[in-house]
């Protein structure tokens, strides 16, 4: 049996968009402080609970921590998983069933400007995004992978 390897997973609360929360920012440090955190996606806040709420790894006061720290714009927080490599601790946070963080494509209407995110969310799930021209366009994740319904 491998012995688990101990992994900082880092949670950052994006700006609101359009009096929205932001989607939280993804990080895991699989270096061990050698070098940056691996940006894994954005996650909505229920794609977020599910995933710390999987396997029972963390109390029910961590996660609500975790939500308090993340309540507010540009909130920060952190929480420490064992895992057996790098590699299954990514491939859970990032292929979680229900709300894979996949790519997610959508064009501006004010500046057509083509915008592409890696989002985790659930079929259904609606979300608000901003274009770097300020024109703010909601999401709505559709089963087609990728594809984003306006």
């Amino acid at each position: 049996m491998k012995a688990h390897q101990i992994f900082a997973i880092r949670f950052n609360r994006l700006p609101k968009v359009d009096n929205a929360p932001g989607l939280i920012l993804l990080a895991i440090d699989t270096s061990n402080g050698a070098s940056p955190p691996r940006r894994i996606g954005v996650l909505t806040d229920a794609a977020l609970r599910s995933r710390l709420a999987h396997y029972d790894l963390h109390s029910a006061n961590e996660v609500a921590a975790i939500r308090k720290a993340l309540a507010q714009d540009r909130g920060q927080a952190t929480t420490y998983e064992g895992w057996s490599g790098a590699g299954s601790c990514v491939q859970f946070w990032h292929d979680f069933v229900g709300s894979q963080i996949r790519p997610m494509d959508w064009t501006c209407e004010h500046c057509s400007a083509l915008n592409q995110q890696n989002v985790g969310a659930s079929v259904g799930e609606a979300f608000a995004r901003a274009c770097k021209c300020g024109k703010v366009k909601h999401i709505t994740v559709t089963s087609r992978y990728g594809a984003p319904l306006s």
